[in-house]
């Protein structure tokens, strides 16, 4: 039958209906002609190579919730920072000079990515606009950075940083700053006005109290105020509520467009301040999106949380897990701190770690023997099942665990990734808990909702809840490098 022929006799066959049934044929170049597309996200159809009806505004709709989706997927690590800031200012630090310290160790009342119960935390946020250029006065013997307001690298303090662990007089520079810099202080440049001023100090025999005397020694002025510096505030962090965790709703929007307000224009790429335009983000106008906008921001940010979940929870790009044969995760080797190669943002890879973790750092990934720490986490049991609050399991630790300074295993909930709310201040495992060793000097740590008779070593877990472990070494030996010594699979027990 001709074409022609096709035609005539698709008409006859829709006599009396409103609208003609069109031939297929198929186009080589791949143009919609006469037909309906068919796709995952509905169908929709064109004619004579049109868009019909409300086809055009669909698919517009779709472009424009696919991009917020991107937007929240490429911008997770300046959310997650400025979710931060603001969980501190909601707790009471608002200015410089107030440093919070969790002088009695982080708990479970803190919601905090993947924080630890072992090292006592001080935590300060710097204001570059307001301030102009400022100073850090760090005391010695403290592990942290200083990161800008898109949580990227700005500068090490510690035995990795300038000061080599002995404190020191740090200079932050604000963004194009040109002035003259005065000698005597380590100097750093921020891209942006906001940053982040965090360290970590270590117990000494059990104790927090000499690391908090230390932390009470931060000094955080403007450099115009260097001859009198304004007084210090230190806010006790423990067993209160402080929320800084990135939200999966509008709310991330909201925080997004709040940052890129505040912050220079070329701190975000020209692609990706296009993507943030086409959702109503832009530097200089206000963030007003109408009711229809908002529900399509709304479940984007519940996608692009979903995304990120399957991202991080269970990943199959390769190089994830630290050992082939095992289920504990790392960075995968070769990745840097910048997450980036050949010059590409290895979005996937960062979102990977920064769904769950925070602080950014080249001592967090470089090979630094016997310096600094590392990390190995796992969401799954040795049969690969994400692992259950309502089951038992047991992690047996081999002898001579390749940590000069401590170790610890604490546990946190998938939900929030911060420590599990188990109805225990401390949802851990430490070289500071003394645990029960046996003979050959491996440990074995226990997990469930009710310890078993005759079991030390116990982490309650909360039937109907998720939960994952992170496993630190603080000082890793080579051993943890070389992969020589190896952490065993979490397997279940009944």
């Amino acid at each position: 039958m001709t074409r022609s022929a096709l035609a005539a006799f698709a008409f006859i066959c829709t006599a009396g209906t409103s609208l003609p049934v069109y031939p297929q044929v198929k186009e080589p170049h791949g143009w919609l002609n006469n037909e309906t597309l068919k796709t995952r996200s509905g169908n929709f159809e064109f004619r004579n190579g049109y868009p019909v009806g409300d086809t055009a505004e669909r698919l517009l709709e779709l472009r424009k919730f696919n991009r917020a989706v991107e937007v929240y997927l490429t911008q997770m690590m300046p959310v997650s920072e400025i979710a931060l800031r603001e969980g501190m200012r909601a707790f009471g630090s608002i200015k410089p000079t107030q440093v919070v310290i969790w002088e009695n160790l982080m708990d479970a009342q803190t919601t905090l990515l993947t924080g630890n119960t072992e090292t006592v935390y001080a935590i300060g946020q710097l204001d570059l606009k307001t301030d102009g250029p400022t100073v850090i006065e760090a005391p010695p013997h403290m592990l942290g950075f200083i990161q800008d307001g898109l949580q990227r690298y700005v500068a090490d303090v510690g035995p990795l940083g300038a000061d080599k662990g002995k404190g020191g007089k740090f200079l932050v520079l604000p963004p194009s700053f040109s002035g003259n810099v005065p000698e005597g202080y380590f100097v750093a440049r921020s891209p942006t006005y906001s940053l982040t001023f965090a360290v970590r100090g270590f117990q000494v025999e059990g104790k927090t109290d000499q690391a908090v005397a230390l932390m009470k020694q931060i000094r955080i002025y403007p450099l115009a105020d260097a001859s009198s510096p304004p007084p210090m505030e230190f806010m006790n962090g423990s067993r209160r509520n402080i929320d800084t965790v990135l939200p999966d709703n509008l709310h991330y929007y909201e925080l997004l467009a709040m940052l890129v307000d505040e912050e220079p224009l070329e701190s975000f790429g020209p692609l990706e301040r296009f993507q943030m335009q086409a959702i109503g983000i832009e530097k200089g106008k206000p963030f007003d999106p109408d009711e229809k906008t908002k529900a399509l921001l709304s479940d984007a940010a519940r996608l692009g949380g979903a995304m990120a979940r399957a991202n991080a929870f269970a990943s199959a790009e390769p190089g994830v897990f630290y050992y082939p044969d095992r289920k504990w995760q790392h960075v995968p080797d070769g990745m840097t701190y910048t997450f980036t190669r050949e010059g590409a943002p290895q979005i996937d890879a960062r979102d990977n770690i920064y769904y769950m973790a925070a602080g950014n750092s080249p001592a967090m990934m470089e090979k630094n023997v016997g310096k600094g720490s590392q990390y190995l986490w796992t969401y799954r049991d040795a049969d690969g099942n994400f692992l259950d609050g309502s089951k038992n399991y047991s992690l047996h630790v081999l002898p001579g665990i390749p940590a000069n300074n401590f170790w610890s295993v604490v546990v946190y909930d998938p939900l929030s990734r911060s420590e599990l709310q188990n109805g225990q201040p401390f949802p851990s495992v430490s070289t500071f808990t003394r645990p029960s060793v046996n003979a050959d000097g491996s440990i074995d740590i226990v997990f469930g909702p009710d310890q078993p008779k005759g079991k030390a070593n116990w982490i309650k877990t909360v039937p109907g809840k998720g939960w994952f472990p992170m496993f630190r070494f603080y000082g890793p030996a080579s051993p943890f490098f070389d992969r020589t010594w190896k952490l065993d699979d979490i397997v279940g027990v009944k």
